[in-house]
Order: C-alpha cells, then sequence, then structure tokens
C-alpha cells in the first residue's frame, strides 16, 4: 500500500510539477530561439485569442466612451463597436501568431512596439537585430522575481502572473497554462488593463 501511495504521489508530482515546468521552459526556449515550430505545437493560439478579447474590447469601449458623438451631437450607437469586432478578429489572427508571440515576448509585452513592426497587417516578423530591433532598445530580460503570483485554476489548469518590473507587486500579464491534446500547453494570456483594478 505504502509503495502504491509513493508511486501515486510521483505520478501527480510529473504531472503537475515537472511536465508542466518542462513544457515552460520549452516555450520559453522557443521564443529565445525563434523556434516557430515549438512554439506552434506548445501554444494553443485559437485559445490565446479569446483570452485577449476581454482587454481589448475593454480599451475598445473606454477609447469610444471618451470618443465625442457624430457631427449631429447625437450619442454613438452600438454600431461602431459592431463593426469593431470583425476587425479586432482579424488583427488578432494576424498578431497572434508564432512570430507575433515571440515580438511580444521581445518586447515583454509592449503591444505599440510590436504594433510599429506590422505593415498593412502582413504577419509580424521576429523581434531580432534581423527586423531592425537595437539590442540596447529591448527590454530586460524576465527572472523569477518578475513572477509575482501561481494559482490554479482548474484541476488541469494554473495561471502565472508576471510583472514586467521585478519591483513591482501587481502583474502586468498572467500565463495561463492548461493540459490539452496530452500536453501542457499555453492557453491565455491576459494583460492588465491601465486603469482597471
Amino acid at each position: 500500500m505504502r509503495k502504491l501511495l509513493f508511486l501515486l504521489f510521483g505520478l501527480l508530482l510529473v504531472f503537475y510539477v515537472a511536465w508542466p515546468a518542462w513544457s515552460i521552459y520549452q516555450i520559453y526556449d522557443a521564443l529565445e530561439q525563434n523556434d516557430a515550430t515549438t512554439l506552434e505545437r506548445k501554444i494553443d493560439f485559437p485559445s490565446v485569442r479569446e483570452s485577449l478579447k476581454p482587454a481589448i474590447r475593454a480599451v475598445i469601449d473606454r477609447r469610444l466612451d471618451r470618443t465625442p458623438g457624430d457631427a449631429a451631437g447625437q450619442p454613438r450607437d452600438g454600431r461602431l463597436r459592431q463593426q469593431i469586432g470583425p476587425l479586432m478578429e482579424t488583427i488578432l489572427n494576424k498578431i497572434v501568431t508564432p512570430q507575433g508571440i515571440a515580438s511580444l515576448y521581445a518586447w515583454r509585452g509592449d503591444i505599440s512596439q510590436v504594433l510599429k513592426d506590422v505593415k498593412e497587417f502582413r504577419e509580424i516578423g521576429t523581434a531580432t537585430d534581423e527586423a531592425g530591433i537595437p539590442e540596447s532598445a529591448k527590454p530586460p530580460a524576465l527572472h523569477l522575481s518578475n513572477i509575482k503570483r501561481f494559482a490554479f485554476t482548474s484541476p488541469t489548469s494554473f495561471e502565472i502572473g508576471i510583472a514586467k518590473d521585478a519591483s513591482s507587486s501587481e502583474p502586468d500579464l498572467t500565463v495561463q497554462m492548461g493540459f490539452r491534446d496530452m500536453d501542457w500547453k499555453l492557453i491565455g494570456l491576459v494583460p492588465k488593463v491601465e486603469g482597471s483594478n
């Protein structure tokens, strides 16, 4: 009975600690090496795109709420928000790709820097020297001190809160990992929206 308990404990340790840690390392290494094949295998891109939508909608809604009405002085209705939905889908499909994730990583989540690389919504080039980004302009590397939170969200998923500034107490980005298709994968990215608590 004791051997069975040790075996069960060992399997749980492998499933919940070693395997996810190995997957996170593979994603990290693929980002560092610009390995699009590994990123394609280890990231659930449709799920990541879905996870980004609420933050993007919140930013768009906040900006639209500050925009004055039309020329006749009438307040804006929901038609503009409805038109933005398909455009947001198109942009996310172009940006949230192996190359786009590599650019986001290189700029530590600074989407404004990534968007500067987008020309007519073509595929984003990698954020390396060959893309014209000088080494001195790149943000500092992330370390364990940048991790601000860790929590299981279900038996087969967890999230890690990461701050750009290691001295910050709140995460700027929440990385979601989940067990999908018989592997631990990146399933979501939830950026902190400015002005939200």
